[in-house]
């Protein structure tokens, strides 16, 4: 049987394997963007980044802001020991395949890299 997951228990693992008493505040993020959990948890991993409701992306962005770079990118040095070599590996293959595109919104490439992070952890490799 095939499990179904909503981008919510993506936010939830993020948060875990990132958490630092830094900002990472979801329900801060949630309060910023104007959502509510089930706004968010109604959004399915594999929805087109083109589908998804801004305020949803910019929420993934908010999320994770403290891992960027001075470039806007996830900058892996950022995100240090927090999480283990499998998800170094996968954030550094969707960083791979994300970092170079330049027609994206300032909050698609955030929820891109979560939504390729998520489907890694699923699959355990991440599709191109």
């Amino acid at each position: 049987m095939k499990v179904v997951c909503s981008i919510a228990v993506l936010w939830i693992c993020l948060i875990t394997m990132w958490q630092s008493a830094g900002r990472v505040n979801a329900e801060g993020c949630l309060k910023q963007h104007n959502l509510t959990s089930a706004q968010v948890q109604a959004v399915a991993p594999s929805t087109p980044v083109a589908d998804v409701p801004v305020a949803v992306k910019c929420y993934s962005r908010c999320l994770i802001q403290d891992y960027f770079g001075d470039d806007g990118k996830i900058d892996l040095q950022k995100v240090g020991k927090r999480g283990s070599q499998e998800d170094h590996v996968i954030l550094s293959q969707c960083k791979q395949q994300f970092d170079g595109v330049t027609n994206l919104d300032t909050c698609d490439y955030p929820y891109l890299i979560l939504q390729c992070y998520f489907k890694g952890k699923q699959s355990g490799t991440i599709a191109s």
